[in-house]
């Protein structure tokens, strides 16, 4: 991790305002970026896959997100937390197991599957078409 790196970006968000944030220490090598371990679902859900993170950071992902769905590493190759939720729909890459679906079924929480193919060739999947505004 490089701390002058992190002090520069905390330093950037406290000018915009008081953000809440967690350092996500990830340890695996395959899952080299948030967006391929990791799924906002909603206040207290997310889709995620453990082993990607150090043990300190799996405490806090439980901690603020007790809900949170682990996948399986199928899932995770599958890009399964390359998801994204719209209102109470998860948009997500084929893959998806129906264990899974069904704990985001008992939040209330419905999943629509897409072919994602082409940008999972490339190491992206359903965060990678969002144009953030």
């Amino acid at each position: 991790m490089c701390r002058v790196c992190d002090d520069f970006v905390y330093n950037k968000l406290n000018v915009l305002g008081k953000f809440d944030t967690i350092i996500c220490e990830l340890i695996h090598p395959k899952f080299y970026h948030l967006d391929t371990c990791f799924a906002p679902v909603d206040q207290t859900t997310a889709l995620w896959f453990p082993p990607a993170f150090s043990e300190q950071t799996k405490k806090e992902i439980m901690r603020r997100l007790p809900h949170s769905i682990a996948v399986s590493e199928e899932e995770a190759n599958a890009f399964v937390c390359n998801a994204i939720t719209v209102r109470n729909t998860v948009l997500s890459p084929r893959g998806i197991k129906d264990s899974t679906r069904e704990a985001l079924a008992q939040r209330q929480i419905s999943v629509a599957e897409l072919n994602m193919s082409e940008f999972v060739k490339s190491g992206g999947a359903c965060q990678s078409l969002v144009l953030r505004l």
